[in-house]
């Protein structure tokens, strides 16, 4: 179930604890909120995708040594 960026604090928090986060949602709430809103407003800036494994940018090539 995505965030959407404009989610209430409480079901986002609701969200966090069920895929086990629930010591990050006591110590931290506010920024477990900050920060699955942020994810969810830098997911709505890609381009929309049918296939969950497409990556929006290309992938990484490692340097060979010289």
């Amino acid at each position: 179930m995505p965030v959407k960026a404009n989610e209430s604090g409480p079901d986002v928090l609701a969200l966090a604890r069920k895929i086990g986060l629930e010591k990050a949602v006591h110590e931290f709430p506010d920024d477990v909120i900050a920060a699955a809103q942020a994810a969810a407003r830098t997911r709505s800036d890609l381009p929309a995708t049918n296939n969950p494994a497409d990556e929006p940018w290309p992938p990484m090539r490692m340097r060979t040594p010289s």
